[in-house]
């Protein structure tokens, strides 16, 4: 397996668990566990508006986001890999969502990852922007 695939395997896992969480599929305490087990605990996020999240900040927010968007889907695309070596990699993509409510606006996002010795892949850091796609 690539150095660049271990990373797109640990974006799209994240992200069926995050569409099922936010859409309300799956909101037991063990799917907010199993979601965030990938993040890691120096994680940070910036978001859409500009506030900044650490992994405590994450667990709250998707804490009380959760099954916030019924019928929420979510689809990647203009998937890049800007940088990644056998312990880190940087990914761009366009993430489009829909919801029982309608269409919601498309976002840029650039992950950082990173990769033990294990072989285990976390999230170290988001940034997301609003955009018209």
């Amino acid at each position: 397996m690539s150095d660049h695939q271990v990373y797109l395997d640990a974006l799209h896992s994240s992200l069926v668990a995050i569409e099922r969480w936010l859409s309300g599929a799956d909101t037991a305490p063990a799917a907010l566990d199993a979601l965030l087990a990938p993040f890691s605990i120096d994680f940070t996020m910036i978001m859409t508006d500009g506030r900044v999240f650490d992994h405590d900040g994450t667990r709250a927010l998707f804490a009380k986001l959760g099954g916030a968007k019924p019928g929420l889907r979510i689809a990647l695309s203009d998937i890049r890999v800007l940088a990644a070596d056998a312990s880190h990699a940087v990914l761009t993509y366009l993430e489009a969502q829909q919801a029982a409510s309608g269409e919601l606006p498309a976002r840029r996002a650039t992950a950082v990852f990173e990769r033990d010795a294990a072989g285990v892949v976390r999230w170290t850091h988001l940034q997301e922007t609003f955009c018209t796609a």
